[in-house]
């Protein structure tokens, strides 16, 4: 007897927006679902597949994704309510091939999805009966060859999948009768060349991918027959130039994608007659040279992607019928000169991407004419100088990016009139003063970095004053040594605060106080000694605080007063020995702290607090610190710090032992110091 399906098919119902279920009736679309995983392995006998749940249950839909089936479904009659099947899933099976007229009892079919199979041969008419199959999935097959006769039956298709096997071979006239078809999707094949008839038939062809192949050449004689395609993938493949007119029946088609090719120069005429196009990528592939008229006919074209090609200049009119262009990509090429009037056309111009390229300088009028720009992208250059005047025309720019350049100076006039910038990124320069009038007009700035320049200072006084609408403010790895109360004054929306890898020792009591919105402060990395008591009483908002790498040796108990809502907090890596009393006991929020690489001392009474706290909260440390205890061999031994919570009793007598001996130099200093207030207030009282 043949394998059975052991009952994995139970009927269900797939409710959608329909007036009759909330009276009531069944559900308008019935459903049967196989449980994954099963097996159901047959020659393709009627006994092989759930007959009976389908004669009980008519189905509108039946999903038998991912079971283990070898056998199509027989041509045997015996679901005879296969006639309103409208969707039909065998993903992910071990379906081998179809026989002709296999579905010849499911006619209302609409989408037919076999994808993830074995399927290499797809014999004549194994679609006949499919008058209304609007979709059809085939990807993840081994399938070769597109044979003539393949589609035939499946007059209404719309939408064919082929995507992901080892088709070489399309022969003329698999497409003749396909003139609803308007998605082909034919990537990741292993085809060399396409014939000049191949897609004859198929007149109502939107959507065209041929990506993932390998072709050398562009299939300029098979594409004169879908004249309507709008959508056009050639990327990754092997296309070393285009031929002048090879697009040009193309008078429809609104996106052309060929990057990711080894195309390594475009003549005047390799894109003649793309009247229509509105998105064009030639990103990753090898061009040098752009000809002066090679994008002439591209009056509609609104994204220009050439990013990462080998392009070193421009010539000034490339882009001089590009009115509507909105989106230039020219970031990681080796340009090392623009000349000025080359932007002048780009009248809607809304994003320019310039990075990543060997510019040294740029000319004061370069930009004048991009009165849309919003965001211009000029990392990753040479930049040494930026030159008055640059920027005064971009009145709605929004995003400027400058950072790894070599910036040494910048003209105190420079962002003036950019009232609509909200990010400024000038990092990674070689910056050592700013102005007083440098951010005169970023009334708008949300955003400032800069990080990794040489700035020593913030004078004059109130430089982000007038930023009063900043959210972050990034001045990590500069040289600054000092702050001032006035320094952040006006930065009431500020959220993050970094000011990590300076050299800060002192930090003003006040410096902080107008901060009444921040939530994150990074310190790391700084010289700092000591915090004074009310440095951070106003950041009531305050969620993260980042101490780690300084110098710290004592905090005063007050030291975290009014962070009330603070849940990350490090103190690794300073040099601690003890921590007061109540210390950590404002934090009540806290959910992760940082303790390790501190000088914890084992030894002495004051280690207490600290150790019972971590034994208490051990759930929000995040790293494992440790105390030391002196040995009368002047060797130390590295502890757990909570296990001096555990045994305070033996914890006081290791200290007087060790003060005895004098191996605990902290605690019998302690002990000198006490003694010899007390025989300076005896001497006194005595006098």
């Amino acid at each position: 007897m043949p394998p059975q399906f052991h009952h994995c098919c139970v009927p269900g119902q797939r409710t959608r927006a329909d007036p009759r279920a909330a009276a009531g009736h069944r559900a308008a679309v019935r459903a049967i679902q196989c449980d994954r995983g099963n097996t159901a392995a047959g020659a393709g006998g009627a006994e092989d597949l759930p007959t009976s749940a389908t004669r009980k249950h008519p189905a509108d839909v039946l999903d038998l994704t991912k079971n283990q089936l070898t056998a199509f479904l027989s041509l045997n009659p015996v679901w005879p309510n296969m006639a309103k099947l409208l969707k039909l899933f065998l993903r992910d099976n071990d379906l081998r091939s179809p026989h002709p007229g296999q579905f010849l009892n499911c006619p209302a079919l609409t989408i037919l999805d076999l994808s993830e199979n074995q399927i290499e041969h797809l014999p004549t008419g194994c679609l006949r009966g499919l008058a209304n199959l609007k979709t059809l999935f085939l990807n993840f097959n081994q399938i070769q060859t597109l044979q003539v006769g393949l589609l035939e039956g499946a007059f209404a298709l719309t939408e064919l999948n082929l995507s992901h096997n080892n088709i070489g071979n399309i022969e003329e006239g698999v497409f003749r009768n396909s003139i609803a078809l308007e998605k082909l999707v034919l990537s990741r094949n292993r085809i060399t060349s396409v014939g000049e008839a191949s897609f004859r038939g198929a007149t109502g062809l939107q959507q065209l991918d041929l990506s993932g192949n390998l072709l050398a050449a562009v299939p300029a004689e098979a594409l004169r027959g879908v004249d309507g395609l709008r959508y056009l993938h050639l990327q990754m493949n092997s296309l070393t130039d285009l031929q002048d007119d090879c697009f040009f029946t193309l008078g429809r088609l609104v996106h052309l994608d060929l990057s990711n090719n080894k195309l390594t120069s475009l003549s005047e005429g390799s894109l003649r007659g793309l009247t229509a196009l509105s998105e064009l990528d030639l990103n990753s592939n090898r061009i040098d040279f752009l000809p002066a008229k090679v994008f002439k006919d591209l009056t509609n074209l609104t994204l220009l992607d050439l990013y990462s090609n080998q392009l070193t200049t421009l010539p000034s009119d490339v882009f001089s019928s590009l009115n509507n262009l909105q989106d230039l990509q020219l970031d990681c090429n080796q340009i090392s000169d623009i000349p000025v009037g080359v932007f002048d056309s780009l009248l809607g111009l809304n994003e320019l991407q310039v990075s990543n390229n060997r510019i040294p300088n740029l000319q004061p009028a370069l930009f004048n004419e991009l009165k849309s720009l919003q965001n211009l992208n000029l990392e990753h250059n040479a930049l040494s100088h930026l030159p008055n005047g640059l920027f005064h025309k971009l009145r709605a720019l929004k995003e400027l990016h400058l950072n790894d350049n070599h910036i040494r100076s910048i003209d105190a006039s420079i962002f003036h009139r950019l009232v609509k910038l909200f990010l400024l990124n000038l990092s990674r320069n070689n910056l050592t003063f700013l102005h007083p009038d440098q951010f005169r007009d970023l009334t708008g700035l949300k955003e400032l970095r800069l990080n990794e320049n040489h700035i020593a200072n913030l004078h004059p006084t109130g430089l982000f004053r007038i930023l009063t609408n900043l959210s972050t403010l990034d001045l990590d790895n500069n040289q600054i040594s000092e702050l001032s109360p006035d320094d952040f004054v006006g930065q009431t929306h500020l959220k993050e605060l970094r000011l990590s890898s300076n050299q800060l020792r002192n930090i003003p009591p006040n410096t902080f106080d107008p901060l009444h919105s921040l939530h994150k402060l990074q310190l790391k990395h700084n010289s700092l000694t000591s915090l004074h008591p009310q440095l951070f009483a106003g950041l009531s908002k305050l969620t993260d605080l980042n101490l780690e790498g300084n110098k710290l040796g004592h905090l005063q108990p007050d030291a975290f007063r009014g962070l009330t809502k603070l849940q990350r907090l490090s103190l690794k890596s300073n040099q601690l020995r003890a921590v007061e009393n109540g210390t950590l006991e404002p934090l009540g929020q806290l959910s992760s702290v940082y303790l390790s690489g501190n000088l914890w001392d084992c030894t002495c009474a004051h280690i207490l607090y600290i150790s019972s706290w971590v034994h208490t909260h051990r759930e929000k440390l995040r790293d494992q610190p440790v105390c030391f205890v002196s040995s009368s061999s002047h060797s130390t031994e590295e502890r757990p710090l909570s296990k001096a919570a555990v045994s305070p009793r033996q914890l006081h007598d290791d200290c007087v032992a060790n003060s005895a001996s004098g191996s605990s130099l902290s605690c019998s200093r302690l002990f000198l110091t006490v003694m010899g207030l007390l025989w300076q207030l005896l001497w006194f009282c005595v006098l």
